[in-house]
């Protein structure tokens, strides 16, 4: 059984598409993003969803985050490169 948090982190990528099911069963819609993991959570993090770059791939709900994801959802893209560049 895998453990869920909610925090703030560093996005770096989003990913669709939106998802409705979870373990075969209807769910919230939510999408895929890679973040830098705040070093609490990372001691317990899968290590299989950590990527080459060091980010690790979480489930992010689209409910609580409609208002940042929307103009990327609306833009039918399937990945976007969010980092912020010096």
């Amino acid at each position: 059984m895998e453990n869920y948090h909610s925090f703030e982190c560093l996005v770096v990528r989003v990913r669709g598409p939106q998802h409705t099911m979870h373990g075969g069963k209807p769910s919230g819609a939510w999408i895929h993003a890679d973040v830098y993991l705040p070093e609490k959570y990372a001691v317990d993090a899968t290590a299989t969803r950590f990527n080459p770059d060091g980010t690790y791939t979480v489930e992010v709900v689209v409910a609580h985050n409609w208002k940042s994801l929307q103009p990327f959802l609306a833009s039918g893209d399937l990945e976007w490169d969010v980092k912020e560049q010096p």
